[in-house]
């Protein structure tokens, strides 16, 4: 059975459009964020305007801007490709124009959202966890990371028969280091990978998650 769910968001954050598929062991529903709430038609991250394109001057709020999402099954595994934009950086604090700041993130877990887990910077990628913020802070540069042409990257954790929850956010917000300046956006396009056994009872389910989001500097105080 084929289950659609749509959502745009407006102001600070995000656009959400999903075309999930439910199987046995999938459903597929979005849940938002703290810094979000949902509307009749749609999630809006609450603060700021509209940021996609803005300028490095631009201010954007400090939050966790996304959704997620449950799986319960035997294993997990999402492909996706994403299309995102920052103005600040995520990279280790070595000197100046460094620092973690803005960061894209899409994990799954077995603990819960990331936005429940109480999350802090550094970030660390790993196979269930996809991080991205650009390299360099207030050096005037747009950065850019978009997936190469017909191709994807991929998250997955195997735990077992769990409930496996997917969270799709930009992170502005996390300490040590937040930060309302320097804008960051993008966009993600999200395939879920069925098992082998349920695969004849699913088509690839196909989402959009963009983020848009601004926010200057605001390191806080030991």
């Amino acid at each position: 059975m084929k289950k659609s769910i749509n959502a745009v968001v407006a102001s600070a954050g995000i656009i959400v459009g999903v075309s999930g598929f439910t199987g046995n062991a999938h459903a597929l529903s979005w849940v938002i964020s703290p810094d979000a709430n949902a509307l009749a038609f749609g999630v809006t991250a609450v603060a700021g305007v509209a940021e996609i394109g803005s300028p490095d001057s631009g201010l954007q709020p400090s939050g966790i801007f996304g959704a997620g999402f449950t799986v319960n099954s035997n294993n997990f595994a999402m492909e996706f490709d994403s299309d995102l934009y920052s103005w600040d950086s995520y990279s280790a604090p070595t000197g100046p124009g460094t620092g973690y700041w803005d960061a894209f993130i899409v994990t799954v877990s077995t603990s819960g959202y990331y936005w429940d887990l109480s999350p802090s910077d550094p970030v660390v990628s790993s196979p269930s966890t996809f991080v991205w913020g650009g390299t360099s802070y207030a050096d005037g540069v747009l950065e850019n990371y978009t997936t190469a042409p017909l191709s994807t990257d991929t998250i997955s954790l195997n735990a077992g028969n769990a409930t496996y929850y997917v969270s799709i956010v930009l992170d502005t917000k996390s300490l040590p280091d937040s930060d309302i300046n320097h804008p960051s956006w993008g966009s993600f396009h999200v395939s879920l990978v069925p098992e082998p056994e349920t695969y004849a009872m699913l088509l690839a389910g196909l989402g959009v998650l963009g983020f848009a989001g601004y926010r200057r500097k605001q390191v806080t105080a030991a």
